[in-house]
């Protein structure tokens, strides 16, 4: 693949300071929301800082981070109303607990290889390091920078419906912008990145498909773009419901025309998630949408279980998957077959994992590597454990649940239909992260958001709210001091007809300019 070029670390070093001229040349909320989104969409993969004791910071955290120190200076009344480890993100202290109980449980060093190769010569061996205490910061500032600060600026920065409306604007027009490029690609195989930054993101085998090419632009696979244009599908559905438009084009042509681009993506999951999920939320009463939004993220946390147990079925859905594609039921067998014997590999360490360093893989007596970890669930689990694996993906669709617990508080219609089609969003994209792996943070971001509409917002944004108590109600009976019949000031004018209307006030009636 190459080593990206200097143009790439120049993009990410550059990328703070242009977002903050965004802030200073736009509203501050819709500037954050460009920070975040487009700084994924275009920054380049493979290229990272790695300075001592901390995780590497790549395009995920610079544009977070983006984000963040724009909102802190821009956004800062939004950012303090919306209190770190409130509501779902009470789920991350399960994180830095399962980061601490990672770190004690795994001191001890792994050695692999030292067999006898194909030649009879013995192989080297190698050895992987445990972990230590100096592990447990490095730990928890990747987890805060992957997990927790895209949901918190979710939840912060998009409390209503209005709000939410302006974040799927820059969603749906990023998308719109990068249509061109992404057909392109589809067209002459993936190469933005390479044009712009010096070397492909990733193997440009994995591109291929059916005969063509997968479109990547500067994202890690075809399957995460793929994701992001499905999300963006979603965000065009609310903005034809809300009568909005992007670049000139109306909800229901940007609802087609994404939707149309997908079809000949080659991805077939993308297209599968589209087909059983966009006609739900394009319905008047999106209340089917809500209840199957809940059924995957129950899916989601108990598929661990489900699969330890062996009661997911998934020797049916290879053979469902056979009389369709025989490639297809290949792939969906050997993620299957792997899955299994990286769990039995957790199983010693079911609680707290292996920790990092490919402590979670399997290897064989050459040290040869030979399983493949696919499936974002099965990397939690087999590096943190039950633990890690309960507080990062309970964080991502604990919002689901608690949207369909308070839907029903919810006073407008349209913001219903709004956080129905963002829960359905966050639960497909965690199913989404059981077979594929964790590309992007977007979907922490729109789970926080998600997060954020169910918790705030009243009035006209159609927030939640308990009903006002019957004392606080204004008197619903006339006000006897402006009864016309006691003061002939409160009459009605000359050429209304009928019975004088109890408070009638001739201040607030246009025909009386007139007299």
């Amino acid at each position: 693949m190459g080593n990206v070029g200097v143009q790439a670390y120049a993009a990410l070093i550059l990328w703070i300071p242009i977002c903050f001229a965004l802030f200073g040349t736009m509203k501050p909320q819709k500037a954050a929301f460009v920070a975040l989104v487009v700084g994924i969409m275009v920054l380049p993969e493979r290229a990272m800082f790695d300075p001592p004791a901390l995780p590497p910071f790549d395009k995920q955290g610079f544009a977070c981070l983006a984000a963040y120190f724009g909102s802190v200076v821009f956004l800062r009344d939004k950012l303090r109303r919306a209190k770190t480890f409130g509501g779902s993100e009470r789920f991350f202290l399960i994180v830095i607990v399962g980061n601490f109980g990672t770190a004690l449980t795994n001191p001890d060093p792994i050695v692999i290889g030292g067999g006898m190769g194909y030649d009879g010569i013995p192989t080297p061996q190698f050895v992987l390091q445990g972990l230590t205490y100096y592990d447990i910061p490095s730990m928890i500032v990747r987890d805060a920078l992957g997990i927790l600060l895209p949901f918190h600026l979710g939840r912060a920065l998009v409390r209503d419906r209005e709000e939410a409306i302006i974040m799927w604007t820059v969603v749906v027009g990023t998308m719109v912008a990068l249509l061109l490029p992404m057909l392109l690609e589809l067209r002459i195989s993936p190469q933005l990145h390479r044009w712009v930054y010096g070397a492909h993101a990733s193997d440009f085998a994995h591109a291929m498909r059916g005969g063509g090419f997968k479109s990547t632009l500067f994202l890690i696979s075809g399957l995460a773009l793929a994701m992001f244009l499905l999300t963006s599908i979603f965000g065009a559905t609310l903005l034809k419901r809300e009568g909005r438009k992007v670049a000139g084009l109306s909800g229901g042509t940007l609802v087609w025309g994404l939707w149309g681009v997908l079809l000949i993506s080659r991805n077939a999951a993308s297209n599968f998630y589209a087909l059983a999920s966009i006609p739900l939320v394009m319905k008047r009463d999106t209340s089917s949408a809500a209840r199957l939004s809940v059924i995957l993220a129950l899916l989601v946390v108990t598929y661990p279980s489900l699969r330890a147990t062996q009661i997911f079925p998934a020797r049916e859905l290879v053979e469902f998957a056979a009389k369709y594609s025989v490639n297809r039921a290949e792939s969906l067998a050997f993620r299957f077959d792997n899955e299994d014997i990286l769990i039995e590999r957790a199983s010693p360490r079911k609680w707290f994992g292996w920790g990092g360093f490919n402590r979670n893989r399997i290897y064989d007596e050459r040290g040869k590597e030979i399983s493949v970890t696919d499936g974002e669930w099965i990397i939690r689990y087999g590096i943190r454990g039950t633990v890690g694996f309960v507080g990062s993906f309970g964080l991502l669709v604990w919002p689901v649940f608690a949207a369909f617990r308070r839907r029903r508080k919810l006073r407008d219609p349209g913001t219903v239909a709004l956080v129905d089609t963002m829960a359905l969003l966050v639960a497909v994209s965690a199913i989404d992260m059981l077979p594929n792996g964790f590309f992007t943070v977007l979907p922490y971001f729109f789970a926080g958001a998600l997060a954020g509409v169910t918790e705030g917002g009243t009035g006209q944004s159609g927030g939640v709210g308990p009903p006002a108590r019957p004392e606080l109600l204004p008197d619903p009976r006339p006000d006897p001091r402006f009864d016309p019949r006691v003061d002939p000031r409160f009459a009605p004018p000359v050429g209304l007809t009928g019975a004088p209307p109890y408070g009638y006030d001739p201040a607030r009636d246009p025909r009386m300019g007139a007299r």
